[in-house]
């Protein structure tokens, strides 16, 4: 009968520290947005395929392409590229951003996916962050819920929900229901439900990227850190280029490298000698009719024949055309061979630059 009352009593205590850590895990992927007009709204972050995105409205986003993203202290902050590819109306975008960022963005998509207690709650936590990266907690009241948002209000009406909260998301139980984005009066803001912003942005990343051209970019990741990239050669190809002027070499040199998607798609590069590395980038800027790689898989070897190639990594070219696998645990290689599963969308597929490091 002890034995079975400390059992029980362990169970609880394991239950409660997991519900302890789920909302801190959430609610610390909220972000601070700042756009090209220098003006401040907020976020929420989540990894995928060894790049974070982060979700926020539209209007915080801007009109420009780059915005400023900080974290919760210890504040950490990255640019973020802007893609905002949903019909009129939609007051909803999405920020790609690498580099430190991602080591802290480890939520997941599928945290928007809510249970019954979310989907029923009265109450939520709005949260926000101050410059230095403090999180400040405002409790809500929920009301008005349709099929597409809901209404939060102050629970006792001494504090201001409205001034600079666009993006903010509302937490019930610890899991983000709702992002802030517009308000009408200093007590109340009305919220985009976390299912909606779910549909939408996994429709994007899973299906219809390729819809979205992204903006043409001046840096990238890869020609910023350009002068420090170890000295890769182009090897051989399986994809034909689509003309002469876009031809595979382009990829470690000048121009980009233009081909028809084929069943295999294998691009190989190499060095002089057996190397030491542990990072890739790459970079694509598709224009009208054209597309990016998505799915990739990287494999080396040390044979300078090729015959034995094992597996390095699998990664995914993020919808802004950066690829960028971060720092990884060294390994020798005289060749890499880069696989590219599908694209984006339709469309021939663009490689502009690939490094290694």
């Amino acid at each position: 009968m002890i034995f079975a009352k400390i059992r029980n009593i362990s169970s609880i205590l394991l239950s409660a520290l997991f519900l302890a850590y789920l909302p801190v895990k959430l609610s610390a992927q909220t972000v601070s947005v700042q756009n090209g007009y220098g003006e401040y709204g907020f976020g929420w972050m989540f990894g995928r395929n060894d790049a974070c995105y982060i979700i926020m409205p539209q209007h915080v986003a801007g009109p420009f392409p780059r915005v400023t993203i900080r974290t919760s202290a210890p504040v950490v902050f990255s640019n973020a590229t802007v893609i905002a590819p949903f019909w009129p109306g939609v007051d909803l975008a999405i920020g790609v951003a690498r580099g430190e960022l991602r080591d802290r963005c480890t939520a997941e998509l599928d945290d928007l996916r809510l249970g019954s207690r979310e989907l029923s709650s009265h109450t939520a936590d709005l949260l926000r962050l101050s410059p230095n990266g403090e999180a400040s907690r405002m409790p809500i009241k929920i009301q008005d819920r349709t099929y597409l948002d809901f209404t939060g209000t102050t629970a006792d009406g001494s504090q201001d929900v409205s001034q600079g909260t666009s993006g903010a998301f509302a937490f019930a139980n610890g899991r983000p229901i709702g992002m802030a984005i517009t308000s009408d009066d200093p007590t109340r803001a009305k919220f985009m439900r976390a299912g909606e912003i779910l549909i939408n942005v996994r429709r994007f990343l899973e299906e219809q990227g390729g819809a979205y051209t992204p903006p043409q970019n001046n840096t990238t990741t890869a020609q910023a850190d350009a002068p420090n990239a170890l000295p890769l050669a182009f090897v051989s190809s399986s994809m034909p280029p689509i003309n002469p002027m876009f031809s595979p070499e382009n990829v470690v040199g000048d121009g980009p490298f233009v081909f028809a998607p084929a069943r295999s798609m294998r691009l190989v590069l190499g060095f002089d000698d057996i190397t030491q590395v542990s990072r890739l980038t790459a970079q694509s800027s598709p224009q009208k009719g054209q597309t990016s790689p998505k799915s990739i898989l990287l494999r080396t070897s040390v044979d300078p024949n090729g015959n034995r190639f094992s597996n390095w990594a699998r990664a995914e070219m993020g919808p802004d055309g950066i690829l960028d696998t971060g720092n990884m645990a060294p390994r020798n290689a005289r060749l890499i061979e880069i696989r590219v599963f599908d694209a984006w969308g339709e469309g021939d597929i663009v490689i502009d630059y690939v490094a290694s490091y």
